[in-house]
């Protein structure tokens, strides 16, 4: 059987990165308010933080890389904070930050939390977003176990606050003003170092992203947002949660980001369902978009929790 090319393997592990949006749809943020639930939202929002446990190399927790039970625990103490969030996240002047995820439970995510080829790892994934300018970025670090190289993916898109009323793809409507509706416009991965040490001109793919016609609108709902913490469900209710903190790569400029699209690249469409396993996609991407994995039955051992 043919080998995929390291270009193939770069552009799924680029690609992978967009997964906040086509992640397998959860849990609605519904059920009975218990008595810890009379804490106020913040309070509700520390002890979240606190059970989410650092992991190896910086990177997200995720639903697949800790115990079971403490998944359930943090999925069900996020939905707390969820229930009592205030209205109007969206339009929140806060939100325009730097933000590095923390936790997830999306498919994509968690994928590559459980590993990448060649002895790769996910590290420090960070998303900046400006409202102002309409600009996000989900930015991701790639280590290898060895030292032996350093790479980076990064997904540049358009954000905007989504019409009242609209449905994201798992049927939600967009009644209490914390939606943004996102575009994305390109993936990029580089090779950044090797053997340590940094290459003086990084190797780098573009691919252009197209989004299915007959696909939803992608959106990300703010479901929390504070000082520190926000919670943000995908598109089809994916949840994701994040630490107010800045990375070392600022956000592309205006400027940086127009010369990036001139540059062009090897396109393909994004969506939901089939349609991202379109002729054409690298079967890495196939692989990481498919429905289920045999190994996500049980925490693997190669995402260590550091406490």
């Amino acid at each position: 059987m043919r080998q995929p090319t390291s270009t193939s393997r770069r552009t799924a592990l680029a690609s992978a990165l967009c997964g906040a949006l086509l992640s397998a749809p959860q849990a609605a943020i519904t059920g009975p308010v218990s008595a810890a639930e009379q804490l106020p939202a913040a309070s509700l929002a520390a002890e979240l933080l606190a059970l989410i446990p650092s992991m190896e190399f910086g990177a997200p927790a995720t639903n697949a890389t800790v115990p079971p039970a403490l998944a359930r625990k943090i999925e069900a103490r996020a939905a707390a904070v969820e229930r009592q969030a205030a209205r109007d996240n969206a339009k929140d002047p806060r939100l325009s930050d730097s933000w590095r995820l923390i936790y997830s439970n999306g498919r994509e995510i968690t994928n590559l939390a459980t590993g990448l080829p060649l002895g790769f790892v996910l590290g420090k994934t960070y998303q900046p977003v400006d409202v102002q300018t309409g600009r996000f970025e989900n930015q991701g670090l790639v280590e290898h176990r060895l030292g032996l190289a350093r790479a980076s993916t990064l997904v540049i898109g358009d954000v905007r606050l989504a019409p009242p009323g609209t449905l994201n793809a798992a049927g939600t409507r967009n009644e209490r003003g914390n939606r943004v509706d996102v575009d994305f416009r390109r993936l990029t991965f580089g090779l950044d170092a090797v053997l340590g040490k940094p290459l003086e001109t990084p190797l780098r793919k573009v691919v252009v992203t197209r989004q299915n016609p007959d696909a939803a609108q992608p959106a990300n709902d703010v479901t929390y947002l504070d000082a520190t913490c926000r919670i943000t469900r995908g598109g089809d209710d994916a949840l994701f949660i994040f630490v107010r903190e800045r990375g070392n790569r600022p956000m592309l400029s205006l400027e940086e980001r127009e010369a990036l699209f001139a540059e062009g690249g090897a396109a393909i469409t994004t969506g939901s369902g089939d349609a991202d396993l379109q002729k054409g996609a690298p079967p890495e991407l196939k692989a990481l978009l498919r429905e289920e994995r045999r190994d996500r039955v049980e925490p693997i051992a190669s995402s260590r929790v550091l406490r």
